[in-house]
């Protein structure tokens, strides 16, 4: 029976990106043995990042069902797994290595605030090898992609040189429809009604992201909503779910129902990112695309200042043409912090 390898990411996507690294690492370190990932629901259209002969994709739910974890214990009872490497830290996986003395297991810890820890401290004892994302502290710290990479392997990660390689064809759908030159915008339904922005606001931002770029490109999060047909309704909407295209004589083009390899390329050929960090923003960090980075903040408090202070330095990407603002609740006030970045030259 072959040795094994496995993976635990059953994440979202903007979390799974700040595994890349890691990942691929782990997959060329072992291409005499079998990998297997598990990604989530939520992120396995993204396995293109990672498809490699040698590897094989599971699915699980994001949040594991009773169910699940009883199949998780018997494949590993069933399989001679030389390695575990748990970069998603869910509390079931660290009980794993109390039943599985003879595997070694990898775990990303997490340090959470008011004295919450992932997994317990005497858990731990039983990982072969583990690092610490720690976010009680009030100092800056490493990114998670950097605790990961150091996690799994040997050598240095050159986080501002890492060079992620992937090409995919475009989809005929984008060959037909994808403008050459365009600035992609993502709107994020719950951030920019938090912010008071709504659609009304989105707009604003389109008016004045047209003076600096003649063609935008419109994405937003995959969930059906009122905002479908009012976008389809008034931009050029290509829908991947119905392949239907619906002209409105717009230099705006609304990719309905885009995800896995169409939108990796959508942002890889875009000539900025503009979106509220997320997903979005992590993507562009693979391609090291000139993005917006919108990092909407709630500080009511000093633990709440900590605390997205932490998760800055945390995601945040690290390379030339990676810019951010704090967004403000006035809209015209944001545009005005967003004109740095919308140069002629991006």
């Amino acid at each position: 029976m072959k040795k094994k390898i496995i993976i635990f990411k059953n994440d979202g996507v903007g979390d799974l990106v700040h595994s890349v690294p890691a990942i691929k690492d782990i997959i060329s370190q072992n291409l005499d043995k079998e990998v297997v990932i598990f990604l989530s629901k939520n992120s396995e259209k993204f396995y293109f990042l990672f498809e490699n002969n040698n590897l094989q994709l599971k699915v699980l739910n994001y949040h594991l069902t009773a169910v699940e974890k009883i199949k998780i214990f018997f494949y590993l009872f069933s399989n001679k797994v030389e390695k575990v490497y748990i970069l998603s830290p869910k509390n079931f996986y660290f009980f794993l290595p109390l039943f599985f003395l003879k595997t070694k297991f990898f775990g990303l810890c997490v340090n959470g605030v008011r004295g919450n820890k992932r997994p317990y401290l005497f858990l731990r004892k039983f990982l072969y090898k583990f690092v610490i994302n720690d976010r009680e502290t009030t100092k800056k710290r490493k990114p998670t992609r950097l605790l990961q990479f150091e996690l799994v392997s040997k050598n240095k990660f050159d986080d501002i040189n890492f060079n992620f390689k992937l090409d995919i064809l475009k989809s005929d759908k984008l060959k037909k429809y994808l403008p050459n030159d365009y600035l992609l915008v993502h709107y994020k339904k719950f951030f920019f009604e938090e912010l008071s922005w709504g659609v009304k606001g989105l707009e604003k931002i389109l008016i004045e992201l047209k003076r600096h770029n003649l063609n935008i490109v419109l994405t937003k999060d995959i969930e059906i909503d009122q905002n479908n047909i009012i976008f389809r309704d008034k931009y050029n909407t290509y829908d991947f779910k119905t392949n239907k295209f619906y002209d409105n004589a717009s230099n705006v083009l609304f990719l309905d129902n885009i995800c896995g390899a169409d939108l990796y390329n959508v942002i890889k050929y875009s000539k900025k990112v503009i979106a509220i960090h997320g997903m979005m923003t992590n993507l562009a960090y693979l391609c090291k695309k000139p993005v917006l980075d919108l990092f909407h903040c709630v500080i009511k408090n000093k633990a709440n200042y900590h605390s997205y202070k932490n998760a800055f330095y945390e995601f945040k990407p690290n390379y030339l043409g990676y810019d951010f603002i704090i967004p403000s609740k006035n809209i015209e006030k944001t545009i005005k912090k967003m004109k740095f970045s919308l140069t002629d030259n991006i």
